[in-house]
């Protein structure tokens, strides 16, 4: 690929033609330019992550193109790999690990006079609020000398939550909420950047809506919801969620919930255990996982699913598939088909969209488990973690999002 430069502005500005109308008949969403307006290249931009068109939310309230960090996952595709580079120069990063050649770039295009645009989560909200991310961003941009531009988005996981494919009509925002300059950051730690963008960047969706009472019309508002929630609450099954039109349940003991136009949940039937938000209920869903007793999961699986697809993949490239199998998790290892990946060995977990998970091998080398529709394959990710951090006596306090 060639080297990286500074975006477009020509085409920036045909694609925010498009984009400015689309996002708001798609999402209601209203970008407030009365502090992006006047902010110029070169610069950094971050913001929190909750749709699927977050890159363009951001885009259109700037008047110059700007370089998005984006997942390697989209550079597969080698005709991918050359629109993405002709229209947009997003520079690509491994997803959910440390990525040296992304910050080298970052820092090319800034050299160019650009403005590079980064997600700091790497990640698109699960639950509904900003989660965490690692702690360079304030050495990168304290390095750097350029302005760090602090975009809020307000309303997208309502209108459109990872893991539902049709969104709701609702109503979104999004604004500059800080600018820190070099100067300012002269003054700082990296810390002190990194607690002002988190600062910046958080959002609490249901504390939000609880005020603003903003409503989310449709009619399947809860389908695909167990492919981020595994755990009922009710009776602590790991494998009985299931989700029909707007309601939310356990095959197992038959608790139930329905959405509002709100986003929040009402209790049916059997459900005086069941919370009132997706966000609370992936609380109780961690703290099942940190009380489970896995002493006896060395022969037999936590949980296993059938029928996925699994591929390796080298960065940016196209990834290749190496056959298909059940996936299994124990309480030392992952298994996939005939390949077997020891948690001791795992660098990174991360899931691509909903239904991929991908693991970062100590080798250097990336595996993807691509499950089949209504797969949940979170809990790997969230559980592989917990049995990684007791494995290695690390702090529990990670779990990929």
């Amino acid at each position: 690929m060639a080297k990286f430069k500074k975006a477009n502005n020509f085409i920036f500005i045909l694609l925010r033609a498009f984009f400015r109308p689309f996002l708001f008949f798609k999402y209601g969403l209203r970008f407030d330019r009365t502090v992006s307006r006047y902010v110029k290249r070169p610069c950094i931009i971050v913001s929190n992550h909750t749709t699927v068109h977050d890159q363009f939310i951001v885009g259109i309230g700037f008047k110059f193109a700007i370089n998005f960090v984006a997942s390697d996952s989209l550079f597969r595709s080698k005709i991918n790999r050359l629109l993405l580079h002709l229209f947009a120069k997003p520079i690509p990063i491994a997803k959910g690990s440390s990525d040296p050649s992304a910050i080298k770039n970052i820092m090319t295009v800034i050299k160019d006079g650009g403005a590079v645009g980064i997600f700091p989560e790497g990640n698109r909200s699960f639950f509904g609020e900003t989660g965490y991310f690692k702690p360079t961003i304030g050495k990168l941009a304290k390095k750097l000398k350029v302005p760090l531009v602090i975009v809020n988005i307000r309303g997208g996981f309502n209108t459109d939550p990872r893991w539902r494919r049709k969104t709701s009509k609702g109503r979104m925002t999004a604004a500059v909420t800080k600018i820190i300059s070099p100067s300012d950051m002269e003054g700082m730690t990296e810390n002190e950047i990194n607690d002002a963008i988190s600062r910046g960047i958080s959002f609490n969706e249901f504390e939000y809506n609880a005020k603003k009472r903003i409503s989310f019309k449709g009619n399947r508002k809860a389908e695909y919801l167990e492919t981020a929630l595994f755990a009922c609450p009710e009776c602590g099954s790991f494998t009985d969620l299931r989700s029909d039109g707007n309601e939310f349940y356990c095959n197992g003991c038959g608790a139930r919930v329905r959405f509002d136009d709100c986003g929040r949940f009402e209790k049916v039937q059997n459900a005086d255990k069941l919370p009132e938000t997706v966000l609370e209920w992936s609380r109780i869903q961690l703290e099942q996982i940190k009380a489970k007793d896995y002493s006896e999961y060395s022969d037999k699986p936590v949980f296993s699913d059938d029928g996925v697809k699994i591929n390796i993949c080298e960065r940016a490239k196209k990834q290749r598939l190496l056959g298909v199998g059940s996936v299994a998790l124990y309480n030392d290892r992952i298994t996939a088909g005939e390949y077997t990946f020891p948690l001791s060995e795992i660098t990174d977990l991360a899931i691509h969209g909903i239904r991929k998970l991908q693991i970062y091998m100590q080798d250097g080398k990336m595996y993807m488990i691509e499950a089949k529709e209504r797969t949940n394959v979170l809990k790997y990710m969230a559980c592989g973690y917990h049995l990684l951090h007791d494995i290695k006596q690390t702090e529990d306090d990670y779990f990929g999002y």
